[in-house]
């Protein structure tokens, strides 16, 4: 069967029932039980394995870097962080020990489960890895110094991970205030976080089992609510990789020594079982038109403008048809839209021909009228006819914590995939029993999501929400338009607060500027019409 669907299948655990009362058949000795994994390998289609995004997060001399190190390169830490130094990029990287960007690296396993990196024997490339795995992993290292918070969260909402590990330092007796940050931003994204304990032989027992307290205080907290696993065995570890994305209800938690090498193959064995998260709407997105997010611009000699980013929606084959497909890319600060084409792609510095939804790739793009390309962060790729942008959106918002209350007029930052900028609160409302819930997982149709009606009518009175309370609220971007979709989900970061949402409804750009050139003419027409004006 794992042949005819062109899968690969083996033996995870087996177990011989010896005694004649469990067995089936007591003519047939040595009857057994056998648990087996399937995975699904290259595709006819894009031969292209099957690629996981690992986000490793932690507060500053958690031991990130060098974690990865080992499990990226196979090489021992000397205690002295020597195994991370292949993976900083800038010197004050070196000289401080406190990453500021974020780095990658990748990891494979092939069919049979074996683990593929820099230290496999005739492996020297990216290239390499990617040939002789059906499985691969990609590792980001994110930042733990509070001055780089900024960088953590644009990699958590940018490069949009599977998974985050929350890496812990065993001998530091508590959980710092930045490891709490890096859990609660996982949380809030709704990304599966497993717990990886570092320095375990540094770590003196008083220590590990204070960190340990520490630990299982916070994920039992009502505000994580998960149920804290040890993991120690090879059975703990199947069944904990098939909980954190069916359930999720467990947080499997390893003890691990860069220097000792503790528990560093329960670690990998774990990343080899970790299976692709499956939206609810998988089959949507791939069918669906191209949206490309750009998180990084490069320009190279003899290519031209090259973009990276994660493909969100659709697919795009540079050898479907003999003609290139034309899409456009925007829109930048007045709102608008240019034509381009891709002339090639790669993946994991490899070339392709194919890419689909929810894989990060970069494209090499060119504009058919010759015309020099101002391309920025924040920026999309879409392959629809008639692209749109907006300023404002409906969202249904959460306080996770506020030092006060969260009013209207409210400024702070958005981080919504790669789109960062301020925006202010225009209106918020209560949810209240009467009122439809809007947090639904269906998706609602382009007609109900976007609305040309005013976005608060004015009998409704507007209030505050204090941390715990949940609202609905509108948006509208400070700086220039953006490009968003209905569901999608975002931070609002003001200052120490924490508040999350997702998006429900999408006012259109046409509408927001007839209500700012009525508030021009009568400014006492609307009551939120002075924060408008104020901005210009």
């Amino acid at each position: 069967m794992a042949s005819l669907l062109e899968a690969d299948v083996y033996i995870v655990r087996e177990v011989i029932l010896g005694d004649p009362e469990f067995s089936f058949h007591s003519s047939i000795p040595d009857n057994r039980v056998v648990e087996a994994l399937v995975k699904k390998n290259n595709s006819t289609h894009s031969r292209w394995p099957m690629d996981i995004r690992i986000a490793i997060v932690g507060g500053s001399n958690a031991g990130k870097s060098t974690l990865l190190g080992r499990i990226a390169h196979g090489e021992r830490d000397n205690g002295n962080g020597v195994g991370r130094m292949s993976l900083l990029r800038h010197r004050h990287e070196i000289a401080s020990g406190n990453t500021s960007s974020i780095a990658h690296e990748i990891i494979g396993y092939d069919s049979g489960g074996s683990l593929i990196n820099f230290a496999t024997m005739n492996i020297s490339t990216w290239e390499q890895i990617c040939e002789q795995s059906s499985k691969l992993v990609t590792l980001l290292d994110t930042c733990g110094h509070p001055k780089y918070l900024k960088t953590t969260i644009s990699g958590l909402t940018g490069y949009a991970p599977d998974y985050a590990c929350l890496v812990v330092s065993g001998n530091a007796g508590r959980i710092t205030d930045m490891t709490q940050e890096h859990l609660l931003l996982a949380i809030m994204l709704h990304v599966p976080v497993f717990v990886v304990v570092t320095k375990t032989d540094a770590a003196t027992p008083d220590q590990l089992s204070r960190t340990l307290r520490s630990l299982f205080y916070l994920l039992k907290s009502p505000l994580i609510n998960r149920i804290p696993v040890v993991v120690q065995d090879t059975d703990s570890i199947i069944s904990c990789a098939a909980d954190l994305v069916s359930t999720g209800s467990k947080i499997p938690i390893f003890l691990v020594s860069n220097v000792m090498d503790t528990n560093i193959s329960h670690l990998e064995h774990f990343f080899e079982l970790l299976p692709k998260p499956t939206k609810e709407n998988n089959e949507k997105l791939l069918v669906g038109p191209v949206e490309f997010q750009i998180e990084s611009v490069y320009s190279l000699p003899d290519v031209g403008a090259v973009i990276g980013g994660v493909l969100q929606k659709g697919s795009i084959d540079i050898r479907g048809s003999s003609t290139p497909r034309t899409y456009f890319l925007g829109p930048d600060s007045e709102g608008n839209f240019v034509n381009i084409m891709v002339s090639s792609m790669h993946r994991h510095r490899m070339p392709v021909h194919y890419a689909s939804s929810g894989q990060t790739t970069t494209l090499a793009v060119y504009s058919p009228d010759r015309k020099e390309l101002c391309i920025k962060k924040g920026m999309f790729v879409l392959g629809t006819d008639t692209p749109e942008c907006f300023f404002e959106f409906e969202a249904d918002f959460n306080v996770l914590y506020h030092q006060t209350r969260i009013a209207k007029g409210a400024c702070g930052l958005v981080h919504l995939g790669s789109v960062r900028q301020p925006a202010r609160i225009m209106s918020i409302r209560k949810n209240t029993a009467t009122e439809p819930q809007i947090a639904s997982n269906n998706n609602p149709s382009a007609a109900d999501c976007l609305s040309n009606e005013p976005s608060i009518p004015q009998s409704l009175e507007t209030t505050e929400l204090a941390s715990g309370e949940r609202g609905i609220c509108v948006f509208r971007f400070m700086k220039e338009p953006g490009y968003l979709s209905v569901d999608s989900r975002f931070l609002f970061i003001q200052g120490k607060s924490k508040c999350f949402g997702r998006i429900t409804r999408l006012i259109s750009i046409n509408h927001t500027k007839e209500r700012e050139a009525t508030c021009r003419a009568n400014p006492t027409t609307i009551a939120y019409s002075s924060a408008i004006i104020n901005k210009g």
